[in-house]
């Protein structure tokens, strides 16, 4: 069996974790791509997401997104120090990132395992997250494989989006197991995971949308992970860190999502990415 220090992680831009645990763990991220205005921005290199979510409202028509090109993942694992790698990426039925590094992957046998995490932002993250700990624990290929399933089995991505809009005109609505026409006219609270965009609660009124996701996610009760996310405006996603973060057994991270995401999420959208204890 490899050892722990043979063992590499990729993931692409849209997994969300932090520059600091990048670092950390020498976690290699592939970008996304973002076409705003006419331009061409590597998702995360080439425009701050300050920048972009400034921008957003202004900006016609809407950015749209692309996977990186499957060279990009070859030319990442062919950089990388021999041993296995573990590439996790973006739900393969949101997204054509996975089936880019799929491709790549083919040319290096049995070395590259792809792994489809079924979600989204911090969801795909804790995954990464909870891979790079174990590897740095020194766990084995299997070790570290029956972590990240353990992760998924025990995670709950909830997204909290102020409008449809940008679902709808990035042609990704039909993804949502519900009514469109009735949802178009609420705040929805989606659950997005295992490949799935469902809506768990259909209200009328943004602050009453938000206090069924807090009571969702408190009835989860003790949770090892928390990260609370927003695109634009921190000030709703700090009201939620401060309700949920006794709820953690380490530290919550606050995190504005990547512009890949943002495009389709807009404005004002929030959510919660969590791994319960059980």
């Amino acid at each position: 069996m490899a050892t722990s220090q043979a063992i590499s992680l990729v993931t692409d831009s849209t997994a969300d974790v932090p520059a600091e645990l990048v670092e950390r763990h020498d976690i290699r991220v592939v970008p996304a791509v973002v076409v705003m205005g006419g331009q061409t921005y590597r998702d995360g290199l080439d425009m701050t997401r300050e920048e972009f979510y400034r921008r957003l409202p202004t900006i016609g028509p809407l950015p749209s997104t692309a996977a990186p090109a499957a060279g990009e993942f070859e030319a990442v694992y062919e950089s990388l120090p021999d041993g296995p790698i573990i590439s996790l990426h973006l739900a393969a039925a949101f997204s054509g990132i996975f089936n880019a590094a799929r491709i790549a992957a083919q040319n290096f046998g049995e070395r590259v395992t792809v792994i489809d995490t079924g979600t989204v932002s911090m969801g795909i993250g804790w995954q990464v997250v909870a891979a790079a700990e174990a590897i740095a624990g020194g766990a084995t290929l299997d070790a570290v494989l029956e972590v990240i399933a353990s992760v998924r089995r025990r995670l709950k991505m909830l997204a909290l989006l102020d409008t449809l809009d940008n679902l709808r005109r990035g042609g990704r609505i039909s993804l949502i197991r519900a009514s469109v026409g009735a949802i178009l006219q609420v705040k929805p609270v989606l659950d997005i995971t295992e490949s799935k965009l469902n809506s768990v609660s259909q209200e009328r009124t943004r602050r009453k949308a938000l206090a069924g996701l807090i009571s969702l996610v408190q009835s989860f009760g003790s949770l090892e992970r928390l990260a609370v996310l927003y695109s634009d405006n921190q000030a709703p996603a700090i009201e939620l860190l401060d309700q949920f973060k006794a709820q953690s057994q380490t530290p919550p991270w606050l995190i504005q999502i990547t512009p890949t995401l943002g495009t389709h999420a807009g404005l004002n959208a929030v959510g919660v990415a969590l791994v319960t204890s059980s």
